[in-house]
């Protein structure tokens, strides 16, 4: 018996650690940039090695600087700003910047997550453009949605409908990160998928942006359901034309149900942010937004009805 037992430990195989995104990480990196502060200086992995590449060496931009206007004097030609005009101006000077991000981890700690970082690129190489089989269940569904920007105006195209799940299994991998799955309009009308829906799905694998995305799925299979469906094409494209452009990404609004990052097709000589952020519920500034303070007062007064319960 026991050399059955020592024969079956010296064959075991140990099942792999679950995995996480690690190009979404924000406890490596730290940049004191200015486009940065909103998100309290943190910045992801793939922002800083893939996107700017700025690690170890910092990146560099040229910040502009008018004399006149520092000194509290109007400009002759009435400007109220430094921009891309004043270059000529003899007032005008700029000055190089250089920020380097920080790494917020310990040398021990952070070779460890080098070794993690290439193990997790060559896990997503693998899959990459390949079917993969998946498993789990819905966290939300929202409406996709695009913004075309051009120089006369901006327009809003509704694509369909995305799901993402916290947990999933990946083929034999259990996934324990964000994964996006978008679907079509044809999809949700015939599955109407919802919060808590569990399924079992093949599609292709891809990464985007550093985000993990299942796109074309088929063999769909529902085996248990959740909540209510909540979102059809006319509630979709209700909001679509009463949803509120935020000025600025706010970081609550990312785990709220009402918020919809949304990408920006732009002229070629336009120039901006790649992503904005649109309030289903047509709040013009997260600053004060209502939704959220009437769902903390609900959580508050379920709290406390369950206190006087028990």
């Amino acid at each position: 018996m026991k050399k059955a037992l020592l024969r079956a430990l010296e064959t075991y195989i140990p099942p792999p650690a679950p995995r996480i995104n690690q190009y979404k990480r924000c406890d490596v990196f730290r940049c004191g940039h200015d486009a940065h502060r909103q998100f309290n200086s943190s910045v992801s992995v793939y922002h800083v090695l893939k996107i700017k590449q700025c690690y170890p060496h910092g990146c560099v931009w040229f910040k502009w600087h008018c004399r006149k206007l520092e000194n509290g004097k109007r400009c002759h030609r009435k400007f109220k700003h430094v921009g891309k005009a004043c270059t000529s101006c003899p007032h005008f000077y700029d000055v190089k910047v250089i920020k380097r991000p920080e790494v917020m981890m310990g040398e021990q700690e952070f070779n460890h997550f080098m070794k993690e970082l290439k193990a997790f690129e060559s896990w997503i190489h693998e899959r990459n453009g390949k079917l993969v089989s998946c498993l789990g269940t819905v966290n939300s569904v929202k409406p996709r949605y695009s913004l075309i920007q051009t120089r006369k105006k901006l327009s809003i195209t509704f694509d369909g409908y995305l799901l993402n799940f916290h947990d999933s299994c990946i083929d034999k991998d259990i996934f324990h990160d964000i994964l996006y799955v978008p679907i079509t309009h044809f999809q949700q009308k015939r599955w109407r998928f919802a919060r808590g829906d569990s399924l079992h799905f093949v599609g292709t694998f891809s990464v985007r942006h550093g985000l993990i995305i299942i796109e074309h799925i088929r063999s769909i299979e529902v085996l248990q359901r959740g909540e209510p469906c909540s979102w059809t094409d006319c509630k979709a494209r209700i909001a679509q034309r009463t949803g509120s452009l935020l000025p600025f990404q706010f970081v609550q609004c990312y785990s709220c149900d009402k918020g919809v990052l949304i990408h920006v097709k732009s002229d070629e000589h336009q120039r901006g942010s790649r992503r904005r952020m649109l309030c289903l519920e047509g709040i013009a500034d997260p600053r004060w937004c209502w939704y959220r303070t009437e769902k903390l007062i609900q959580c508050d007064m379920c709290g406390d009805e369950t206190d006087r319960t028990s």
